[in-house]
């Protein structure tokens, strides 16, 4: 719905400057944004609603005396990157800090691996996945299928790309290609096919019923079929927008995220025996999980990813989403801040074409 509003509101604008030459120099205000806040946009909307989550969500917040392995080259290890946190995990009597408790200490484990790129890992998998995904769904909605159930089963033929990409954020660098990694599709797919129908109907779920709750409403929102036109408001839209948005959360919240949880811990546990992780991780799920070499699944159950999520877990979860949250939201202003006065330079600037 906002970026429908943004497309409109850049459409009226393009519209007005049609019979106006902006100065040469304006390109060069557009180059400079781009490589200023395009990494920044980046690192929210990839590293931290998707990486730092699902770290997060796999940590183990009872861990035995973990020593982080080496992970770089120069056999220097994440201990020696982390100091801080581990003299305090050394402290007698005092409780470590888990490494996902907040975005510094995050941010400190991943840029130890191997620098800045790690705030990105997994970047090459995900975008595979998001193109994958994006053309199964138009195939199946092109066939007429509803968006609440073209969105699981095009994620569903996906199981493989998912859960590979999960496991390339929670563990240690490694030599061989995202595709190298992937789980056998017939394990992924017993593993994380009912995890993955809930996750992403719970996601669609949560985008169409605020739709629909506007429309109930009659609220004014902008027309997919006239992008260039910005739909009137009244003041009552001011309540209804609030209204929208607190179902919109409460949805996320209760529903979006907890099924989040269960497939990504599902995920979590298919990881190969020998690949190290680079947060603290309970392979056995509190000895839930028995491996299938003794006669068990080899993966946790949605019941047990559930129950074995403890509740301090669920309150750091919380806690970083709402970090992540105001991040992007001080990302969001200092765009503006920075952007509008540009604006209006270049306008001031223009000459009128007669």
């Amino acid at each position: 719905m906002y970026r429908d509003i943004a497309h409109a509101v850049y459409k009226r604008g393009e519209a007005s400057m049609g019979n106006y030459e902006l100065p040469g120099w304006t390109w060069a205000i557009v180059l400079l944004d781009i490589i200023v806040f395009l990494p920044l946009f980046v690192m929210v909307n990839y590293s931290l609603q998707h990486v730092f989550p699902t770290l997060a969500i796999v940590e183990d917040p009872s861990p035995p005396a973990y020593e982080p392995v080496s992970l770089n080259e120069d056999t220097q290890s994440l201990a020696e990157e982390n100091g801080p946190l581990v003299d305090e995990a050394a402290r007698g009597g005092s409780q470590a800090r888990l490494i996902t408790s907040s975005l510094r200490s995050t941010y400190r484990t991943l840029t130890a691996i191997s620098g800045w790129r790690s705030m990105f890992r997994g970047l090459a998998c995900y975008i595979a996945l998001s193109f994958s995904t994006l053309f199964v769904y138009s195939i199946l909605v092109s066939a007429w299928v509803p968006a609440l159930i073209a969105a699981p089963l095009s994620a569903i033929t996906l199981v493989q790309l998912y859960t590979g990409w999960t496991h390339i954020v929670i563990s240690a660098p490694s030599s061989k290609t995202f595709w190298q990694r992937l789980p056998p599709f017939k394990k992924a797919f017993q593993a994380t096919a009912l995890p993955v129908v809930m996750y992403f109907f719970a996601a669609e779920l949560a985008s169409f019923v605020p739709k629909l709750l506007a429309g109930a409403m009659s609220m004014n929102l902008p027309n997919p079929k006239t992008p260039g036109v910005v739909p009137e408001t009244d003041k009552n839209d001011i309540w209804k927008a609030v209204l929208v948005l607190l179902l919109s959360l409460s949805l996320h919240i209760f529903l979006v995220i907890p099924t989040q949880v269960i497939l990504t811990r599902v995920q979590a546990s298919l990881l190969p025996e020998d690949d190290d992780t680079i947060v603290p991780f309970d392979r056995s799920f509190q000895g839930k999980v028995e491996p299938a070499i003794v006669g068990g699944k080899g993966f946790v159950t949605v019941k047990d990813a559930w129950q074995s999520f403890s509740r301090a877990s669920w309150v750091r979860l919380v806690k970083l989403y709402v970090k992540i949250f105001a991040a992007g939201l001080v990302l969001g202003l200092v765009w503006v801040a920075v952007v509008v006065p540009e604006m209006i330079l270049v306008l001031s600037h223009s000459k009128k074409v007669e």
